[in-house]
């Protein structure tokens, strides 16, 4: 005697599997989705400022040893970067670190031009501006600052030579 039992069909049987597939699917993008944009935090704003600024080519990216001064070119190339962070090198290493945005004041930088006490001005998206310090660098590095304020990896260095014929 042949007992014949009920089993579930293949087609019954691939629709659950595919069910449970993305039911399981779903969960864990619930989780991990979360969790990796909180993880993220505002680190993710320096995605968008990714190649966003740069030191352009400029005949006024030099320095002056007899006035002991430099001059270096910014542009912004993307819409969110409203601040940046220079830092400029001399020769024995040592640095100073300026932020630059629109209306800040620092001692021993200007906007090319302008009068030391006036406020500096930022470049607007697809326009550079040059700026000059006191003291004569060897090298510079620059960063975007996001809206928080925090400081993003550096987007482009740059190294002095001798001006010819540029005086600030």
């Amino acid at each position: 005697m042949v007992m014949f039992r009920k089993a579930v069909s293949p087609v019954v049987a691939t629709v659950l599997l595919l069910v449970l597939t993305i039911i399981i699917g779903g969960i864990v993008f619930s989780v991990v989705i979360p969790f990796v944009n909180d993880k993220l935090g505002d680190s993710k704003d320096c995605l968008d400022t990714f190649e966003g600024v740069e030191f352009p080519e400029s005949r006024f990216n030099c320095y002056d040893s007899n006035s002991s001064e430099t001059g270096f070119s910014v542009k912004i190339n993307k819409e969110k970067i409203s601040k940046v962070k220079v830092g400029l090198i001399n020769n024995n290493g040592n640095s100073d670190v300026y932020d630059i945005y629109n209306g800040s004041t620092v001692s021993n930088l200007r906007v090319l031009g302008a009068n030391p006490d006036d406020p500096l001005t930022f470049p607007s998206v697809g326009g550079q501006r040059t700026y000059v310090t006191t003291g004569v660098y060897q090298k510079a590095e620059i960063s975007a600052l996001t809206a928080s304020g925090e400081v993003c990896s550096v987007a482009d260095t740059i190294e002095f030579e001798p001006c010819n014929g540029v005086s600030f």
